[in-house]
């Protein structure tokens, strides 16, 4: 049995405690899913259920072992299997052959073992024929299945799988159900961290934590019939949970039309040109066996205080085109420019990736938020720098008292993904490209970044946003548009 027993954590440098004396458990077979609002504590249970992170108080128990003792938590970790929300934080090789095999071998185990491990992970997860494949070439949904695949090569009784489909389209997030489905009805205990109560009426036991706190653990059906209690846990069935069939649909374009190659404006009458995308082609792996057009023809001409939303399947190039258009990748043919031909420049255009995290490295959030506006020059003295720092925190919705000296890396991934546009924010781009900005907010979450994004467009910056959650945005935009076999194409 995995335990939590009267656990307590609180971050360095933190006011408040994480998670107060918090206690459950999940058996051999059981499915337990919990659920919370941003900054709850959700993925600081995941972290401490195999060791990553030690509790001030309390402890975890993986049968006979415990993290108290440091010579068992070795052990424990081989017993518990954790899957987070971006598979690219934890795919490490160049095939999924040797993704598999890395647990194993770092298990000690003789080979002969590790081939049945991996042959029986590929089988569970479904990735015959995927041996080959570099794993970041993969969709979204295939490479989370990759990752699940490696932790059970490892054999673990449990597996914890925080928030695993909040960046995968329909299709994906099918595959990762099904998959974490299979491996609980083959015996496993599952954990699953999540805010989308759909994935609760198969569960086993519901949990729900609010300010640290374990207020709810009992059956799903007693949760879910009882809107009071759902509102009062911060927690809501709304359209977020409805999923558009338009990516997946193959005859839809059929009903599409493609979009033109834009004529060029020049900037006259001193208004900033639009983002000018002109028979743009973008190729991954250029002259290699891997080579993979993702781009094929892409024209776009967006201007300031638009607000455009691009949607399509898990690996249609969106996240690509994102990149293009803020000036980070080149393209290897066509013209990615503003409209009066001037270089894109990152000031004026500034993109919040899919996961904060790989955009975020100081060592404070107010740290995080000055840089870019110090590397452009904008914070002449400490208190113009403090103003621009709390505006920032301020426009995202996180009080500048309590996040100014937090370390960005011990924040949930709500409140991280905030701190991330904050900083882009901070730089007063006159475009803001935002890569799936609702994934992995609970709904109080969704509705301040909704509302933070019409504020901007209303003062005339260009929004470009990507995402899975169509009939989530289409009410709201200006054009809705559809990336598939490379080009775009206009509803």
């Amino acid at each position: 049995m995995l335990s939590f027993e009267h656990v307590s954590y609180r971050y360095p440098g933190a006011a408040d405690l994480a998670l107060e004396d918090v206690s459950f458990t999940v058996s051999p077979g059981e499915h337990v899913v919990l659920l919370g609002a941003n900054g709850s504590g959700k993925s600081t249970i995941a972290k401490l259920t195999n060791g990553l992170l030690l509790p001030n108080e309390g402890e975890i128990r993986v049968g006979d072992m415990t993290t108290a003792q440091k010579a068992t938590i070795r052990k424990l970790r081989s017993h518990v299997g954790v899957v987070v929300q971006d598979p690219d934080n934890q795919i490490i090789s160049t095939t999924v052959l040797d993704e598999l095999a890395f647990g194993p071998e770092n298990l000690g185990l003789e080979r002969e073992d590790i081939l049945n491990r991996i042959q029986k992970a590929i089988s569970a997860l479904g990735l015959e024929g995927f041996e080959e494949r570099d794993p970041n070439s993969l969709s979204g949904g295939e490479k989370q299945r990759v990752v699940i695949a490696g932790m059970l090569a490892m054999n673990p009784t449990y597996m914890v799988f925080d928030e695993p489909t909040s960046r995968l389209d329909r299709k994906g997030r099918a595959e990762v159900r099904n998959a974490i489905n299979n491996l609980n009805a083959s015996g496993h205990g599952i954990l699953h961290i999540t805010h989308d109560l759909t994935f609760c009426r198969e569960a086993h036991k519901i949990l729900v934590l609010k300010g640290g706190c374990l207020v709810y653990a009992g059956h799903p059906g007693s949760l879910l019939n009882n809107d009071q209690l759902l509102g009062a846990f911060g927690l809501k069935v709304d359209s977020n949970q409805q999923r558009s069939q338009i990516s997946g649909n193959s005859g839809l374009l059929d009903t599409l039309r493609p979009v033109t190659a834009p004529d060029r404006r020049s900037n006259r009458g001193g208004v900033f040109p639009s983002l000018y995308l002109n028979n743009v082609h973008f190729t991954y792996g250029e002259n290699t066996a891997y080579e993979q057009e993702v781009l094929k023809g892409v024209n776009l001409d967006v201007g300031p205080g638009s607000y455009t939303l691009i949607s399509g399947q898990t690996g249609s190039g969106k996240s690509t085109l994102l990149r293009v258009l803020a000036g980070l990748l080149k393209p290897h043919m066509g013209t990615a420019t503003f409209s009066d031909g001037s270089k894109i420049f990152p000031s004026a255009v500034g993109i919040v990736f899919q996961n904060p995290e790989s955009q975020i490295f100081a060592q404070t959030v107010e740290d995080e938020i000055a840089f870019g506006p110090k590397n452009l020059g904008l914070l002449p003295s400490k208190e113009v720098r403090g103003n621009i720092v709390r505006e920032a925190l301020d426009a995202v919705g996180l009080d500048p008292k309590a996040f100014f000296s937090r370390s960005p890396f011990t924040l949930s991934g709500g409140e991280m993904h905030r701190v991330a546009i904050a900083s882009i924010l901070a730089m007063r781009p006159t475009f803001l490209l935002l890569d799936e900005p609702t994934a992995g907010l609970d709904a109080m979450g969704r509705a301040f970044i909704h509302n933070m994004i019409e504020q901007m467009v209303h003062a005339t910056t260009g929004v470009i946003v990507v995402s899975h959650e169509v009939e989530e945005f289409e009410p709201r935009v200006q054009a809705h548009l559809v990336l598939r076999e490379g080009r775009l194409w206009r509803l």
